[in-house]
């Protein structure tokens, strides 16, 4: 490969140069020094490869587009502290890693960007840093990962990760054994309308469910309902919902529950008291530059940091909160309102201010109780930030089945780790058992939260609830800490497994064939398509085995033995339900 560098001011001596290459590995190491300190422009490395058996392009980021794209329409995984994460891959149509790239710093805007150049069918490749401001420097180094090994794409992007942790400095937070336990969340199920009796009646169900905390969350701090943020900044009770947050807490507690509380870090509404305090350290400005009714604090002053910093702080020490869903934190970003300097800065980085602010937070948290449970959300997850937060949920997708099995898997290969929590789920109270189910299966391999009334479900939806949640407990390890390869991602991961052990549990999506190439202890292969058989192929023979089909309630259907011989075995199993291998 040939490496090409440029600034976009042609200012600073800019370099690449591989300081290793072997094994399909290469490590590119860039450098740019200046004459003088100064705010970096854009400096970026171009190189092209070979278009040969590139099929689709992943990305941390990129939602459900894998198309390869043309050079002047490049897919792009943006990174930053505050979202995104610095990986990208291409990928043969088999599921083989053709190139995957990862750079070692996660904290500097960046960008990686790959398309099909038409005049030479190659594959056009090129990472910009500095795509928003930092502070000033006066020289910067990073690490460019560039894998081409012929792997599962799954591999290289593991192998990527942990790069990234064990040499550039970005491993996980401690992990409370809590944050890897089913959650009830309040949001799809009360939204703004808390109801302190409510909610304990569900943390009740919820418990004797598998369930081990409970997210209280937007509305607690305001009597208003509209939505939006406009009541956000002050975090102080609405006493006509909480009449004592302390003892609500304590009986949240006595249900053997966890208590986590939901802020909204940047925004600052309106009618908050602390809105004409901040109104001139706001990213976006007032509510006329802004056109909202909040606006989104700048973390460079520290006069701010201090202010979420000590709200959290006297929250955990009056209320004896467990855990803190912090949310928002990729909006703090640049904006055309957003000023160029200030002098009560003390850092010029946008991205410096959210890192120290999040420093601040975490370690105070921490001083005062080492297992406190801290939520982050997609698209805040990457290398950076995942220091911080020890549960990362998917993004909002209400629901959306589809979309949580997609954006979990996304995220599986990259964050080490850390328990990758689903969203919310919820479904219609008169939908079919087997769709209520579905919202179930696609998100197996996350940490579950769910938000349905639960004494609103009919008795069946509770069943089918209650046999899952024991499901997912029963076997956790492998769900959470299995080896995972999803196939075809280019067709949003239609067959997706962990193994552990020489047990592999499967979901398929819409490739109902699960390839068996060695003796195992336990397969359970579950059914979220839409047909009604699953279908075994063995590659070679692997013996007599038992197996029991169920249903998506956990009701026996069928308890027989096979001989698994060599070939394909075809399995009736109903929609959401399991067929279950053993010896």
């Amino acid at each position: 490969m040939n490496f090409f560098v440029s600034t976009a001011d042609g200012a600073g001596c800019a370099r690449v140069y591989e300081r290793k290459n072997e094994n399909g590995i290469i490590l590119l190491d860039f450098e740019i020094e200046y004459e003088a300190a100064q705010i970096p422009s854009v400096a970026t490395i171009d190189w092209k490869i070979p278009c040969i058996d590139m099929y689709s392009t992943w990305g941390a980021n990129l939602g459900v587009g894998r198309l390869l794209c043309a050079n002047w329409s490049k897919r792009t995984s943006r990174s930053r502290l505050a979202s995104g994460a610095p990986f990208h891959s291409l990928i043969s149509i088999d599921g083989t890693n053709r190139m995957t790239v990862a750079v070692s710093d996660a904290h500097t805007p960046i960008e990686i960007a790959t398309g099909v150049c038409e005049e030479t069918s190659e594959m056009d490749c090129k990472i910009r840093f500095f795509t928003e401001q930092i502070n000033q420097i006066s020289s910067y180094r990073a690490t460019v990962y560039i894998d081409t090994r012929e792997i599962p794409y799954e591999d290289a992007l593991r192998a990527a990760d942990r790069y990234l942790a064990d040499e550039c400095g970005y491993p996980s937070a401690y992990i409370p054994e809590v944050a890897k336990c089913p959650m009830y969340s309040c949001w799809y199920s009360f939204h703004q309308n808390i109801d302190v009796e409510a909610i304990l009646e569900q943390c009740r169900l919820a418990k004797e469910m598998g369930m081990e905390a409970v997210i209280v969350d937007d509305g607690w701090q305001t009597d208003d309902s509209q939505r939006g943020y406009a009541y956000c900044g002050d975090w102080e009770v609405c006493e006509k919902k909480i009449p004592d947050m302390k003892a609500f807490v304590d009986r949240v507690h006595e249900c053997g529950m966890k208590f986590i509380l939901w802020y909204s870090v940047p925004f600052v509404g309106v009618h908050s008291k602390m809105y004409e305090r901040f109104s001139d350290m706001f990213l976006n400005g007032t509510k006329e530059q802004a056109g909202k009714d909040w606006s989104v604090l700048d973390p460079r002053y520290p006069e701010v940091r201090k202010y979420l910093t000590d709200i959290y702080v006297q929250a955990k020490k009056d209320w004896g909160l467990d855990g803190f869903k912090l949310d928002f934190i990729d909006m703090f970003q640049i904006f055309p309102q957003t000023k160029t300097f200030d002098p009560r800065w003390d850092t010029l980085s946008l991205e410096d201010g959210v890192d120290r602010l999040l420093s601040n937070v975490t370690s105070a948290l921490r001083e005062i109780d080492p297992e406190i449970l801290i939520e982050f959300r997609q698209s805040y997850f990457g290398p950076a930030i995942r220091k911080y937060g020890n549960m990362i949920r998917v993004r909002d997708c209400p629901n959306d089945s589809i979309a949580n099995h997609i954006y979990a898997s996304d995220m599986k290969f990259v964050m080490d780790r850390t328990p990758i929590h689903s969203d919310m789920l919820m479904w219609n109270y008169n939908d079919t058992m087997e769709s209520a189910a579905h919202q179930v299966l696609c998100c197996l391999f996350t940490v579950p939260q769910i938000s349905v009334l639960l004494d609103k479900l009919s008795a069946d939806h509770q069943k089918m609830l209650h046999f899952w949640l024991a499901y997912w407990n029963e076997n956790r390890d492998i769900l959470l800490d299995g080896t995972y390869f999803a196939d075809y991602p280019e067709h949003l991961y239609t067959l997706v497994k962990a193994t552990l052990n020489d047990t592999t549990i499967a979901v398929a999506h819409a490739n109902t064939v699960l390839k068996v190439d060695a003796p195992f202890d336990r397969i359970d292969f579950l059914n979220a398509t839409g047909e009604e058989t699953l279908i075994i192929n063995a590659t070679t023979s692997l013996g007599i085995k038992n197996y029991k089909i169920f249903d998506c309630m956990g009701n026996e259907l069928e308890s027989k033995s096979i001989d698994l011989t060599e070939g394909v075995h075809g399995f009736k199993v109903p929609k959401c339900g399991m067929l279950c291998l053993y010896e």
